[in-house]
């Protein structure tokens, strides 16, 4: 009975491979991308083991996964081969093993080990098998102070040698970590394994069909992977799978006996019954069914190879022939389906009888499927069942839903399409029960067949049936032809209704949409949509190969023409395998691939070098004769200079030792050299520039305008550079009195700082660079950018140091193609990075030292009060007598969340305490004392007034009312009355006194100073003060306060700020609904809450773009920066059962700035998105790793939650992206935001934060020739106000404005700007243009100018040999001829100037005369060519004629 036996080899190999899941929070904080692994098992030296007389053990050894974190093994347990001890005597033998072992998992943890075991195999006298251990080990695969290498990539792999020990592994249900250091394990002395630890890249392709965290050999029948060429040899070392074929599902129908209807209300009642008993209620337990829906998914025994796909179900009526209850979207579509299907589902009805059956609208096509007979189709049918809430319950839980629903699995089945290849009509019986299935869900039961016969009984469950072909090429699964009733199917109720079997055929090309849904809906998903994708031509790159061992070798199949058939053993076998390899069908869907940008990514800027680091001793001397002024420490002497062409070591110990705690940070901009063209304009303006730059958390800081005057070339080491002296403007515009240069000082007092900051800022200065953008002052743009190290500012015990360094300005530009019209049709395409040099910035800064405490003296050893500051807050937050917020005095005091300094209680009039209660007193109404507000302007005046009244009404007698007995005893009542009051409001007042003071008796306060993205750790000591058991809740409102519910997050904390305090795994309650973290405490037990503090709050206001004004004088503006830093008061209630509080933590947070590393600029058209890609030098951020065993990753979190960020995984040794994705507005819109990049998944503190800005600009696209000028108009719109402008372009040798003067832009007027463009290069181009008002330079309008050059007719070509070397250049002549009948003036240019000269660049040529153009080339010093194009241009600028010059220079 072959059939039998083939029929249950997927089911055999089904049950046989069951294997344990990870724990819950495992699963949930895993990784998505895992990593595969490869243990290699050399030998163990040294094994004891028991030993009977005349008889040689066998020993095999078992490895396994562990986690020590939740102390549960995972997978299964891998049983080597058996093998015996050799060499070595009796009692010390040496076990030659040699077996690698393979697993993949996406759990990266140190608490994750692999245990390996050895076990002695004998037999007794009675024949029995008994197992002895002969000892086990630990080993660790994920190290934190080491990387794995790849056993694929690397021909040796270094050997492990690890200690044995005594015993079980059961053992390890009661040790804790770390576990080789517990006392309860006993070493084999001189006992140890040898094996190798490696990550396996190799198999990456091939993890889908194994399991994660399941341990396989070599030895493992794995379906669907290929076997090696050579027999015994590792086939896991180089995994490929089979190849993939197209599989197409048809008119597929499901009956339930004896029909759905009563199949579901038999179900629901059931269900509604379980649901009564359930919640033990009598009324609004009925059910009702929400979906029907069916799971399909590739099993191979192991595994699913990828996520079940899910599809909706139909209920279809024979009688009359309609979809319920969901219809279909179209009128045309469901006309379309029933055409198609009615025959199929027919013959279904028939075959059935009559009813309903549920059915499935879409045809399928299933291309995860691998040509391997051992790979199963998994159905399972599943019901969302809903179950509906009264308006009580609604009420209760706070529910807007009318009800919730839940999934129930009724039937599944699984089916081999490659045991029955030649069947067209397949039907399949459905089993449920208790039985075990690939999804591990509980099934529905099934009928009960005792009446019936044993046919009938096979289908009590139900059947699916369907028609299917599946396209292969020549190459296809090799099937049996000679054998008619070989391997029948996976169930054995696979059949056929005809006795003809069809043969599949190639594909046509052609296939339909399919219905396939990439998404698995959840539980609560009550609709998923149903998509068609277009069909995608996709690379097959896996090749079959026969199945290895128990299947026996098969015949290649028939080549038929489609829609062919041929009944079993009609004709011979034909082997087409000598035909070329037919094309591999086109993937039916399209499926999700990793995320590579198809640009080159933008390069983050790197440190740049000092290439001319420090100034010659003639520079010094002729910058010192400059005047600029002078820089001196305390005693009024200069500074240490420190030489930054000699490397300088730090030491950070010594700085947080140095006496002199306060730093005066001093920065000099002394001169700007111009590069390029600008050079050429020195003599007719050089221009003004200004900077913007921003040290340490200080404030933005943009300088204001700096002349460029008095060329000082004896100050610059590079020739082609123009150092200009840079000078401060008068209000009028004339030169400054005052030394040239400008100076910004930073005053760092350790007084006026936060506990712990001075470490932070010396660690700052150690590692961080100062980036500096220099801007044009007229024009208003970007000139490029500049950074020094700030290291040379560590005055390492000196009183005073600094430093001059010349640095150089690079512009970094990024021609985005997106920004030009019609390139988004023809692909990605790459993205243009140019970096040039623009000028050299002189710069001199200084740190100057000086005492903290203007009293203290120069003893020796010596520090004041005032140096002795803590660099550690407090992490651990007690109720003690020393941070209790009770100050003590009245119970009237309104606690305010600040403990004052002292603790005194003064007794004040009731009058001046409660302005209400003193308007209700009717005696000494004139006497009450008003409020003071002496911040209040004029308020001495009125008190003088006021006492003036009081003397003129004292002496003209009006205040006589206690001259008379009568206003005595009027006063005498309201004073009764009064008395009265005063009592009433006491009484009522009390008891909220006396609960003030009381909740200020069981507050403690805490300070912390939290930066973007930096979270603050703490621990809060909470004591149950009760003598019974109680759950307390933990109860604050506010976002970004977070109670640490995570073990491994809260391990991660307390390792890093180094606590020692308890820790406890599963501390709090996970079964409450409630929002706040509940804890379960004994009688009197005190625990440690762990909390966390993290916001991204961040300052998003953009200040005007251009320079401060410094006679302006600064307006008083309530900014939006200022909540960002505002200091806000958190209380934490720690309440009980009762809601009563237990104890309450004031949490005062006071806001610091945060460092920022780095600034990104980018333009981008308006009303558009954004998108970058950041590429980070992993070598150059600290913490960032580096290849190793694991993935690398980033997280990337950004302070406007409307802009998308990320960072994916990537393997190791590929480069790390940040992905930027910004919805730009209009122009000249500019957005500013902060991106925070972490390395640890907690997000404890950044490695580095990005401040970007985002220029929206208004795109205009203009196509032009090279060589030629291209002229459009802009329209320019006034303002309210009138302004005399100035227009602007970034590149004036290729870009003219009209006018190019200033004018007068008046208000609320139009005028017409006309611009020339004339780029002498092909390709994509950016130009800029700013309208800037030149009396306040502000920016009034600006735009981005996209221009596409395309290259000219060329004419002639020239070739030209020219020499290398020095001299004057060379000379020749072209000539030119005249094709007009008439005189007519040229005009010659040429895209090289610095090559190419004229003799003269404007000619005059007769009608048909020639002309001889004279040519200069300038002489080269290096060898090779160069193309160089002569454009000959008419008096409008059009090209007449462009002759090519080929110069090559040799």
């Amino acid at each position: 009975m072959a059939v039998v036996s083939a029929a249950r080899q997927w089911k055999d190999l089904f049950e046989k491979n069951v294997h344990l899941p990870p724990a819950f929070d495992r699963v949930h904080t895993a990784h998505d991308i895992s990593t595969p692994f490869c243990i290699g098992l050399k030998s163990i030296e040294g094994l004891s083991q028991r030993l009977d007389v005349g008889k040689q053990p066998e020993n095999q050894i078992r490895v396994s996964l562990y986690d020590a974190t939740y102390k549960n093994f995972l997978g299964r347990q891998w049983l080597g081969p058996l093998t015996t001890a050799q060499g070595g005597g009796e009692n010390k033998p040496r076990l030659k093993y040699n077996q690698n072992v393979y697993f993949h998992t996406s759990i990266n943890s140190i608490g994750v080990m692999a245990i390996v075991e050895v076990i002695s195999i004998t037999m007794d006298q009675n024949g029995n098998t008994k197992y002895h251990p002969c000892g086990w080990t630990i080993v660790r695969i994920f190290k934190t102070d080491e990387e794995l290498p790849d056993s694929s990539r690397s021909s040796t792999v270094p050997v492990q040698k690890i200690q044995m020990y005594y015993g079980s592994p059961r053992a390890l249900y009661f040790m804790e970590e770390p576990l080789e250091e517990n006392n309860l394990l006993k070493q084999i002395p001189e006992c140890f394994l040898h094996c190798t630890i490696a990550t396996h890249k190799a198999m990456l392709y091939a993890m889908t069909v194994m399991p994660e965290n399941v341990i396989v050999g070599n030895n493992d029948i794995i379906p669907g992977l290929q076997d090696g060429n050579t027999p015994g040899k590792d086939r896991l070392k180089k995994a490929k799978l089979h190849k993939q074929v197209l599989c197409t599902i048809e008119a597929l129908n499901i009956h339930l006996p004896p029909s759905v209807e009563k199949f579901e209300d038999e179900l629901c009642a059931l269900l509604s019954e379980d649901r009564r008993h359930r919640e033990n209620r009598q009324t609004g337990t009925n059910v009702s069914i929400v979906e029907r829906r069916l799971l399909i998914g590739v099993h191979n025994g192991w595994c699913y190879l990828s996520k079940p796909e899910l599809h909706h179900l139909d209920v279809w009526s024979e009688g009359n022939k309609v979809m319920k209850p969901q219809a279909s979207p179209s009128m045309r579509r469901s006309q379309k389906y029933m055409s198609t299907s009615v025959r199929s589902l027919n013959g279904a009805v028939s075959q059935h009888g009559q009813g309903t059956m549920l059915v499935l609208k879409n045809r399928l096509e299933i291309s995860e499927l691998l040509e391997d007979p051992m790979l199963s189709l998994v159905f399972t049918l599943e019901y969302v069942i809903g179950e509906p809430i009264s308006q009580e319950e609604r009420k209760m839980y706070s529910s807007l839903s009318r009800g919730n629903s839940r999934i129930v699995a009724l039937r599944w089945c699984a089916w081999n399409p490659f045991l029955h290849p030649n069947q067209e009509n397949i039907s399949i019986s459905l089993m449920g029960g208790a039985v075990p299935n690939p999804n591990d869900d509980l099934t529905y039961k099934l009928p009960d067949t005792k009446m019936q016969d044993a046919d009938a009984g096979k289908h009590a469950g139900g059947s699916i049936n369907f028609y299917w072909k599946c396209s292969m090429d020549a190459q296809s699964l090799h099937v049996p032809m000679g054998a008619p009733h070989f391997l029948q199917g996976s169930m054995p109720s696979v059949r056929s209704d005809d006795g003809s079997e069809a043969l599949p055929s190639p594909d046509s090309g052609k296939k339909p949409p399919s219905g396939r849904v990439k998404s698995f809906a959840g539980p609560h998903s009550l609709q998923v949509p149903q998509m068609q994708m277009p069909q995608m031509q996709m690379p097959q790159t896996f090749y079959p190969q026969g199945y290895p061992q128990q299947m026996p070798q098969m015949p290649p199949m028939y080549g038929m023409a489609p829609n062919t058939y041929m009944p079993m053993m009609q004709g011979p076998a034909y082997d087409i395998s000598h035909r070329q390899p037919s094309i591999p069908p086109p993937h039916p869907e399209i499926s999700e691939q990793v995320f590579r940008p198809t640009h080159t990514p933008i390069m983050m800027p790197l440190p740049q070098p000092d290439r001319a680091q420090g100034l010659s001793r003639a520079a010094y001397a002729r910058l010192y004769s400059a005047g600029f002024h002078p820089i001196l420490d305390r005693n009024k002497e200069p500074p240490e200079v420190i030489d930054p062409n000699v490397p300088v070591q730090i030491d950070l110990i010594k700085e947080e030792q140095d006496t002199l705690q306060c730093n005066e940070i001093i920065f000099q901009f002394l001169a700007f050299s111009k590069y390029g063209s600008d050079i050429q304009e020195k003599n007719k303006h050089a221009g003004t520039v200004f900077f913007t730059f921003q040290f340490y958390r200080c404030p933005q800081v943009t300088t204001e305008r700096l002349l460029l005057a008095k060329p000082q070339n004896d100050l610059s080491s590079d020739p082609l550079s123009m150092p200009f002296i840079l000078q401060r403007l008068e209000k009028d515009g004339a030169l400054s009195n005052g030394p040239p240069g400008l100076e910004v000082k930073y005053y760092m007092d350790p007084m006026s700082m936060k506990i712990g900051e001075v470490s932070l800022l010396l660690s700052h200065l150690y590692r961080q660079r100062l980036h500096i953008d220099v801007w044009d002052g007229d024009s208003l743009m970007r000139i490029g950018s500049a950074s020094v190290p700030l290291m040379y500012l560590c005055r390492s015990g000196h009183e005073a140091v600094q430093s001059t360094f010349e640095l150089d300005v690079v512009m970094m530009e990024y021609d985005d193609p997106n920004l030009i019209a019609g390139t988004q049709s023809q692909g990605a395409q790459p993205l243009g990075i140019q970096s040039m040099m623009k000028g050299k910035l002189h710069f001199r800064m200084a740190n100057v030292g000086h005492y903290s405490d203007p009293k203290a003296n120069l003893m020796d050893g010596m520090l004041t009060k005032t140096q002795q500051v803590s660099t550690k807050s407090a992490k651990v937050i007690s109720n003690t007598a020393g941070n209790i917020a009770y100050p003590g005095g009245s119970l009237n005091t309104n606690y305010t969340g600040i403990t004052p300094k002292k603790k005194v209680a003064r007794a004040h009039h009731i009058t001046e305490s409660n302005r209400e209660v003193a308007a209700l007193l009717h005696s000494h109404q004139d006497q009450v004392i008003p409020e003071r507000d002496n911040n209040r302007e004029g308020d001495s005046e009125k008190l003088r007034k006021l006492s003036r009244m009081e003397a003129v009404r004292q002496k003209e007698g009006i205040d006589n009312k206690f001259n008379t007995i009568m206003n005595y005893k009027t006063e005498k009542q309201e004073r009764m009355r009064d008395f009265k009051t005063l009592e009433i409001y006491r009484n009522q007042s009390k008891k909220d006194g006396i609960l003030n003071m009381l909740s200020q008796a069981i507050t403690t306060d805490h300070v912390i100073n939290p930066a973007f993205g930096s979270t603050e750790f703490f621990e809060f000591v909470l004591k149950n003060p009760y003598n019974v058991q109680q759950t307390f809740t933990v109860e604050f409102d506010d976002k970004y306060l977070h109670v640490i519910t995570d073990a491994r997050e809260w391990r991660y904390f307390k390792q890093l700020n180094g606590l020692q305090s308890p820790l406890e795994e599963g501390m709090f309650t996970k079964q409450s609904k409630s929002q706040f973290a509940e804890i379960f405490l004994r009688p009197k037990e005190t625990v440690y809450i762990p909390f966390k503090y993290l916001s991204f709050k961040a300052d998003h206001t953009v200040h005007p773009q251009g320079p401060v004004d410094p006679f302006k004088k600064s307006e008083k503006k309530i900014e939006k920066s200022e909540d960002t830093l505002k200091e806000s008061l958190i209380r934490v209630h720690f309440n009980g059962e009762d809601s009563k509080s237990v104890s309450i933590m004031s949490l005062k947070v006071q806001p610091i700035p945060h460092v920022i590393d780095q600034t990104f600029r980018f333009h981008s058209p308006e009303q558009t998105f954004l998108k970058r890609s950041i590429r980070i030098p992993m070598d150059s951020l600290p913490g960032v790793p580096v290849g190793g065993r694991g993935l690398n990753q980033l997280f990337v979190r950004c302070s406007d939650p409307n802009i998308i960020t990320e960072c994916k995984a990537t393997q190791p040794g590929e480069p790390l992206d940040v992905y930027l994705k910004v919805a730009m507005g209009a122009s000249p819109q500019i957005k500013r935001f902060y991106i925070a990049i972490f390395t640890d998944a907690f997000m404890s503190k950044p490695i580095q934060v990005w401040q970007v800005y985002a220029h929206s600009l208004q795109r205009v696209d203009v196509s032009c020739v090279e060589g030629q000028t291209s002229r459009f108009s802009l329209l320019l719109r006034g303002t309210q106000s009138s302004r005399l402008v100035r227009c602007f372009s970034s590149n004036d040798q290729e870009m003219q404005l009209y006018p190019n003067e200033q004018f007068m832009l008046a208000a609320g007027a139009v005028h017409e700007l006309s611009v020339a463009v004339r780029p002498l290069n092909e390709g994509i181009k950016i130009f800029h243009l700013n309208v800037v008002d030149i009396e306040y330079h502000q920016l009034i309008r600006n735009w981005l100018i996209c221009v596409t050059c395309r290259s000219p007719m060329i004419s002639r070509v020239f070739d030209l040999s020219l020499p290398v070397g020095g001299g004057k250049g060379s000379s020749k002549r072209i000539t030119y001829t005249n094709p007009y009948p008439h005189k007519k003036t040229f005009i010659l240019l040429t895209n090289e100037p610095e090559l190419l000269q004229f003799k003269e660049t404007r000619i005059e040529v007769e009608g048909g005369a020639e002309h001889t153009i004279g040519l200069r080339f300038a002489p080269v010093m290096k060898t090779g060519a160069s193309e160089v194009m002569v454009f000959i241009n008419d008096e409008d600028d059009k090209n007449e004629e462009t002759f090519k010059i080929n110069a090559t220079y040799s």
